[in-house]
Order: structure tokens, then sequence, then C-alpha cells
């Protein structure tokens, strides 16, 4: 692997496929009617604020050492939409990756295939339960909201 290749892994699409990932638990959120959304993208000093309805999206410097998604309303959320807002990330990034692949195959590139692999590599990763220096998986948040009989079926 040389070197553009790497850049490009660690400047665009780590941070893309993350993007993608936060995406999709900002429509999760904007579709059970969160009052304020917030995502964030990276560490360090803050770049870029923009604001779109009630979504406000921050980047800062060091935009590719992760993302976070942040969404609240007054009524409290159900556990059910709690579940959708969580399953929505890991989807975002399995419907890339089919996307990434279908481009692949008409266009073949090491890009989009690095692309494919990133975002698989994303959504089976954060479906499974665990939890890391204080940090958990969208599974492990949708294991407990099952598993402590917390979560509504409607």
């Amino acid at each position: 692997m040389d070197i553009y290749l790497i850049a490009y892994l660690l400047f665009i699409i780590a941070p893309l496929t993350t993007l993608i990932h936060e995406l999709g638990h900002v429509s999760g959120s904007f579709i059970v009617k969160a009052d304020s959304i917030q995502l964030s993208m990276g560490y360090g000093k803050r770049q870029l604020i923009l604001n779109f309805k009630q979504i406000k999206f921050t980047f800062y410097a060091f935009y590719f050492l992760g993302g976070n998604t942040w969404s609240n309303r007054a009524k409290p959320y159900k556990n059910s939409e709690m579940v959708w807002i969580t399953i929505l990330g890991p989807i975002f990034n399995a419907v890339s990756a089919w996307v990434s692949y279908c481009l692949n195959e008409l266009y073949p590139s090491t890009f989009l295939h690095l692309l494919y692999w990133f975002n698989i590599w994303m959504a089976v990763v954060n479906i499974i339960p665990f939890k890391i220096n204080g940090k958990q998986t969208d599974g492990l948040t949708i294991l407990h909201l099952i598993k402590n009989n917390r979560y509504d079926s409607e």
C-alpha cells in the first residue's frame, strides 16, 4: 500500500465513512422528530459550524478523528425510537458499502474498493455489542435496550 492510499484512507475514506454513519443517526433523530440534533466531526479547534433546520453540524481541525451525534426533544424518546436512531448508523454504512460495491463493479477503482471495505468494517464493528474505553457500540446500546426489557415494541 503506498503513501497516497494510506493518506486517502486516513483523510478521506475514514472521515467520509464516519460522516455517513453519523448521518444515519441524524436521519433517525430527524424521523422521530427530535427538537435539536448535533453532529460533531473530529477534535481540536472548531473550524466550521453549519445549521440546517434543527440540525447543527460542527467540524473540527482534526476532522478525521471520529464523530458523534446527539439529539433531544421535550417529549422523552420511546425505547423503540432510540433503537431506530441507533440502528440507522450501521444501516447507512451497509447501504453505502453496497453502493460502493456496485460503483466499483461499473468503474473499478482501488478507492471505491477501499470505501466498500471500510463501510463494511464500520457497519459490522458498530453492530457487535462491546464497550471499550468507556464508549459502547451501537450494538451494545441496542442490546441494553432489549435485554433490560426496556424496549417497547409499539
